[in-house]
């Protein structure tokens, strides 16, 4: 069966010019990356500027050195402690078990679970978000508790921690450390008790009024709301939710806490922000900026700012009508951009945002006295957040610090108008130069198509020269096709009127020999003499050896082009092949005066007797048409990697219509037979055993006109 190859993909000249034009993406490509690289320089400008400001901030706060030693900072040396900065509330909550008066303060709800698990409990499903705040004089606290299987006190028991409660541990202003269990029958309004310090046996010892909450039942478990007297509180604080799951033994199974609540070394520290300290900060705010003051133990005494924008303002802003209504592709632009460049993140996740003790690398070395700063990326990856700390001096010693955070926003923002404009530069210098290229490669094009049509109707479908091509005077490659096309087309039609003509040629050198036989045979009759009919005889086998000789040369080159698909090649010295067949030259043609020169040692890889026979062929077509009383030159070089055969003889010069067909099938250039059948196909022998041995052959007129040589390249070993 037939096979048929798949369809190749056809590409217009335009097609690759566009193709071409589109090299012009790399100027975007290097201006992305000159950009990216402009990244660490805007960096470096903002970290000193950051610092700068931080330590600007710093001179204030050291004028003002009592600010660092509110609440008895000395008291605290454990860095390993927890510690809880109690953020006032805007509003008072209201206790009703439900978290919609907590909206506005989510972020700073904290996760606890079975990682701050009491040492002994068994694990479980237990865990809690929590979140502490003041409003005048009350602290609130909400827990939001996710438990699978809520168990409530058990009525007429005296035991209130057999059940799922709230453990309380605070020291009061004197030092004293206090303990309160809250615990329910039922969903609703609860109060707290004072229970004694035995952690195993908590024995209640009398209500605690003064500590009021809402025990409400969810979906995942159960919320606990309470409002606590600030007057009440000391300076340590701890909170643990217990779990009880069996009805029936009671025993709590798992124990999760905010701090330690064994000892009073181990409870969490609180801390209510400095109102002078924020004061101070009011007046150096700075639009999306944080500010911290940290004391020695790297408690936090006063924050203010935000990294993102305000919603108010930013409703302000959205109230503002433009200036200017965009254009549909300006808008079309805009959600492209905001599609292919990543945009400033106002929300994202912040692990400092509810931070109460500030002890990274920066603010260690802040504390240390080293003014530092340091890049950290948002826990989500949307957004990179710099922290510029400096510390604040007394008489030398450093007593604290204060940083300001700042997002890459900015710099983030810079880049991307960077962007835009030079994808738009780009764009614009892209879409003209496709518009040139386009309008260069419609010319182009139409050019070789007229140039094709040309060469289509100069030729009929059965190959025959029936018009020739004007050949343009253009300087560009396309007019030297036209050139070279018209030269070809003169080189072919030429050819095709020897092929033509070959038939009357074939014709003749065939009826020639038959004419003989056939005059030979009607001679012959039984009456002629004896030496009639010899010399008839004689004549008849004549020319049934010139037909021999004629169909034996038309079989010649298709034994050899069968022979040359099983030889083996050799390595043989050419020298001695070529120099044998010099000797039987000038044995053959006494007459004729042979000149070799070359050297023995030409290493070549083929077979002796193919190149032999090539020798012959052109020797034999020098003989042909040399000049009587001139030598024939055969010469043997090496040139590098090649090895040269030359064979030259004086006489008449090659056509130039002929020069590029020399070498195939049944062309000859000679004008006189003689008695020897010439059909073309010696040379046409020579092509084929010179590219058997991948070498190569040309034939072309001497410098000087007067003869003609041919050159066999062959690769040497």
């Amino acid at each position: 069966m037939p096979t048929f190859a798949p369809p190749r993909l056809r590409f217009s000249i335009r097609f690759k010019l566009l193709l071409v034009a589109s090299t012009l993406l790399i100027i975007p490509i290097i201006g992305t990356k000159y950009i990216r690289e402009m990244e660490d320089y805007l960096r470096q400008q903002q970290q000193e500027a950051l610092l700068s400001r931080a330590q600007m901030v710093a001179a204030v706060f050291q004028g003002r050195p009592d600010l660092f030693k509110t609440q008895n900072s000395d008291a605290f040396p454990t860095r390993g402690v927890q510690h809880i900065l109690i953020r006032p509330l805007h509003s008072p909550i209201v206790l009703d078990g439900y978290l919609d008066d907590w909206a506005p303060y989510r972020d700073r709800m904290q996760l606890y679970s079975l990682d701050h698990a009491v040492k002994g409990s068994e694990p479980g499903s237990l865990s809690f978000y929590h979140q502490l705040g003041s409003y005048q004089n009350y602290v609130y606290a909400v827990f939001q508790v996710n438990d699978d299987h809520i168990v409530y006190r058990a009525p007429n028991s005296l035991r209130i921690d057999q059940a799922d409660h709230l453990l309380i541990v605070m020291e009061d202003k004197l030092g004293k450390v206090h303990r309160y269990i809250v615990s329910t029958l039922a969903p609703g309004w609860v109060n707290a008790y004072v229970v004694s310090d035995d952690p195993d046996n908590p024995i209640p010892l009398a209500p605690e009024v003064r500590i009021k909450g809402e025990w409400q039942e969810t979906a995942q478990g159960y919320n606990i709301e309470l409002r606590i007297p600030i007057n009440m509180l000391g300076n340590r604080l701890s909170f643990a939710i217990a779990d009880v799951d069996d009805p029936v033994s009671r025993q709590v199974d798992t124990l999760i806490s905010t701090a330690g609540i064994d000892s009073p070394d181990t409870l969490g520290t609180i801390m209510f922000p400095s109102q002078e300290a924020e004061g101070l900060l009011e007046r150096l705010k700075h639009p999306l900026m944080r500010t911290w003051v940290i004391d020695k133990q790297n408690r936090v005494i006063a924050r203010i700012g935000s990294l993102t924008p305000d919603p108010d303002e930013q409703a302000d802003d959205d109230l503002t009508p433009p200036t200017k209504e965009p254009s549909i592709l300006s808008g079309l632009m805009t959600l492209f951009y905001k599609w292919v460049l990543k945009q400033p993140a106002n929300e994202f996740q912040d692990v400092l945002l509810n931070a109460s003790r500030l002890d990274s690398i920066e603010f260690r070395e802040a504390m240390a006295g080293t003014p530092a700063t340091r890049w950290r990326q948002t826990p989500d990856k949307q957004a990179t957040i710099l922290t510029a700390a400096y510390p604040v001096y007394k008489d030398k010693q450093v007593i604290g610090a204060v940083a300001i955070e700042q997002t890459s926003n900015a710099i983030l923002l810079a880049q991307n108008q960077a962007m835009e404009i030079l994808f738009n530069l780009s764009a614009l210098a892209f879409l003209i130069a496709c518009g040139v290229l386009l309008l260069f490669a419609s010319r182009l094009s139409h050019r070789v198509r007229r140039l094709r049509d040309s060469a289509e109707s100069a030729i009929t479908p059965d190959g025959r020269v029936v018009g020739d091509i004007v050949a343009t005077r253009d300087s560009d490659e396309i007019g030297d096709l036209s050139r070279s096309v018209t030269s070809m087309l003169d080189r072919l039609a030429q050819y095709n009127r020897y092929l033509e003509s070959m038939a009357s040629k074939l014709s003749h050198e065939l009826r020639t020999p038959i004419t003989v036989v056939r005059s030979s045979l009607d001679n012959l009759s039984p009456e002629s003499p004896p030496q009639e009919i010899e010399t008839y005889t004689q004549r008849a086998r004549d020319g049934i050896d010139r037909l021999n000789n004629l169909l034996t040369r038309m079989s010649e080159a298709t034994r050899l082009e069968q022979t040359l698909q099983s030889e083996q090649l050799n390595r043989f010295d050419l020298y001695q092949v070529v120099h044998g067949c010099v000797e039987g030259y000038r044995l053959a043609h006494p007459d004729i005066r042979f000149e070799f020169t070359g050297n023995a040692g030409v290493i070549v890889h083929g077979v002796a007797e193919l190149l032999a026979q090539l020798l012959d062929k052109l020797v034999s077509n020098a003989v042909d048409f040399h000049t009587p009383q001139t030598p024939i030159q055969i010469a043997l070089s090496t040139d590098g990697r090649q090895v040269k055969l030359m064979v030259s003889n004086s006489g008449p010069a090659l056509p130039d219509e002929m020069a590029g067909n020399l070498f195939e099938s049944m062309v000859s250039i000679r004008q006189h037979k003689g008695d020897q059948a010439h059909l073309g196909l010696g040379l046409y022998i020579v092509r084929l055993i010179v590219e058997f041995h991948r070498g190569k052959v040309q034939a072309r007129n001497r410098d000087d006109n007067s003869g003609v040589e041919f050159m066999v390249s062959l690769p040497a070993v």
